[in-house]
């Protein structure tokens, strides 16, 4: 037997919706049953043909007072929607099926089952919209959103999900209010199509105050059609696979406001963007630029005069992304945290045929992997005063250019250091200011990763002051390699005092009381932990930047 209410889609009172292959009809259950009342099995069936024998209407105001009879829409049919607001569900149908005329004062809400889809547009529920397709769209579609007119669909927008679908296109045609906090919006257009009308508009639309955003692909280009300048994002990320994803934002003469972003993800050829954006009324409190290829940032690279990235309080560049670094204005920038990521030695090419230094402001922690760790041989940092920084390099090329070195690279005061893997040796190509004092100094390698210090003599390897419990070395005769004097809290000196005990597998030498270590391995592996994750609080790996 036919269920009419569980059958359709929306109601309004006594009228069902149902939606068919060729448009939509509305009929009421009074009507319904009165036609159709003696028949059980054949009821569908007559049902079906029913829509082919109805009359098609050439216009129709939808309205919330629908009269008790049968009303078929196809695409020949112009719906005009004025002086109410009706369900997304119900919108969509229409907009797929039937030629839509959008009027004044009109808006969509969120659907409820069982509830009237339609009502006046004074009694408006403004309860939240999400808004989420990821479908082809036919040409009906698109040519009812073309006809609507700029912000003339008001709603109360909650989330927004659109991938690989033309509906992107009716984003310029929403009135989000400018105070409508708006939780996410993710638009993924791998073809043009999908945003064209929306890049072909000159004037900026709004929407809302977004919390978090995903463009991806063609999708990046919105972002400079958007208003933002008073939005405080929580994230913002723009991925593209394609140079042709970004033309559009690239072509940009005045650069575009993002407002203040949390959190900032370039990635692809989306990292060239960074470039377009304007750094007086943006502010970011951490910057993420990742480009695996090379021709990912050959339009950054190619800049000559260098742009500012506004007030970052932390910056990771990854890859390719690493040489951005030379064409940033960084003197006059306080970075709370910068982290250099590289695998392959070319992606550090560029900044290593850099002949004079290059200036990053003042830095309070600094992180560099990999190849990345050869960048350091290219930066003034005498006049740094580092919280702390690490030096991470699980091969030996890794840090080839830098002890390649003739001249000491001076690295000004550091508080907390870090070397791991065969970044160890680099230390013999380091000085630090006369009146450094060291909270931590910690060596995570192992012996095969060590070997220029090996090779040192005794006492040889000055590191200054260093605080009580501060020092941790892999293994002993490392430990005599270095020249240090510990001090106290309030800086004076300590007189050191050791004796051997007996551990396990060697002997092991321990201090007394509250004395430097030399530890076994995992003792020191485990500080060096201590000191990335707890004191700086910094990413170890791509997928949490993602």
């Amino acid at each position: 037997m036919f269920d009419l209410a569980q059958e359709s889609f929306a109601k309004q009172g006594d009228n069902f919706f149902l939606e068919k292959t060729r448009g939509v009809l509305i009929v009421s259950e009074a009507v319904f049953k009165k036609k159709y009342k003696d028949i059980q099995e054949k009821k569908w069936f007559l049902f079906s043909k029913r829509q082919e024998v109805l009359p098609e209407q050439a216009s129709f105001l939808l309205r919330c007072d629908l009269q008790n009879e049968e009303v078929f829409l196809t695409e020949k049919t112009t719906v005009t929607l004025s002086n109410i607001e009706i369900s997304t569900r119900l919108f969509f149908v229409l907009l797929f099926r039937t030629r839509v005329t959008v009027g004044e004062r009109f808006s969509i809400t969120r659907h409820v089952d069982n509830e009237d889809c339609i009502r006046e547009h004074g009694m408006a529920r403004n309860s939240p919209v999400w808004l989420g397709r990821n479908e082809a769209v036919p040409s009906l579609v698109l040519e009812n959103i073309e006809r609507m007119p700029l912000n003339s669909v008001g709603c109360s927008l909650q989330k927004l999900n659109l991938r690989d679908t033309g509906l992107i296109n009716i984003l310029p045609k929403l009135r989000i209010n400018g105070d409508c906090e708006v939780g996410m919006i993710w638009l993924y257009a791998p073809r043009k199509e999908h945003v064209a009308a929306v890049l072909a508009q000159k004037k900026p639309f709004c929407v809302g105050r977004v919390r978090k955003m995903d463009l991806e692909d063609y999708a990046v280009g919105i972002i400079t059609k958007m208003i933002l300048k008073d939005c405080e994002i929580e994230r913002l990320r723009l991925d593209a696979g394609e140079e042709a994803h970004v033309a559009a934002v690239l072509k940009q003469e005045k650069p575009f406001c993002v407002g203040r972003v949390k959190n900032m993800v370039l990635q692809g050829y989306a990292a060239s963007v960074i470039t377009k954006m304007s750094p007086k009324d943006c502010e970011f409190e951490s910057l993420i630029l990742i480009a695996p290829k090379e021709e990912h940032f050959d339009a950054v690279l190619k800049q000559k005069k260098p742009f500012c990235d506004g007030g970052v309080k932390i910056m990771h560049l990854w890859d390719y992304a690493v040489g951005v670094i030379t064409k940033m204005s960084l003197k006059d920038c306080e970075i709370e945290t910068l982290g250099l990521y590289a695998s392959e030695e070319a992606q550090v090419a560029e900044v290593l045929k850099q002949e004079n230094p290059f200036c990053v402001g003042r830095v309070k922690n600094m992180r560099f992997e990999g190849y990345a760790v050869d960048v350091i041989t290219k930066m003034s940092l005498k006049d740094c005063e580092f919280e702390s920084l690490i030096l991470i390099a699980p091969r030996k090329e890794h840090v080839a250019a830098v002890l390649k070195q003739e001249n000491k690279i001076r690295v000004g005061r550091v508080k907390n250091m870090v070397l791991a893997g065969y970044t160890g040796n680099v230390i013999t190509k380091m000085t630090f200011h006369k009146d450094n004092t060291m909270e931590s100094f910690v060596l995570d390698a192992g012996r095969n990763q060590l070997s220029r210090i090996l090779k040192k003599g005794d006492n040889s390897i000055d590191l200054g002051r260093i605080r009580l419990g501060g020092f941790h070395v892999p293994e002993r005769r490392i430990g005599r390699k270095f020249r240090y004097t510990l001090v106290d809290g309030e800086g004076k000196e300590v007189t050191r005092k050791c004796s051997r005990k007996k551990d396990g597998h060697r002997d092991t030498l321990f201090p007394t009381e509250r004395e430097g270590k030399y530890s076994r391995k995992k003792v020191t592996r485990k500080r060096s932990q201590q000191v990335m994750e707890k004191q700086v609080g910094l990413m170890t790996r791509k997928k949490d930047l993602e």
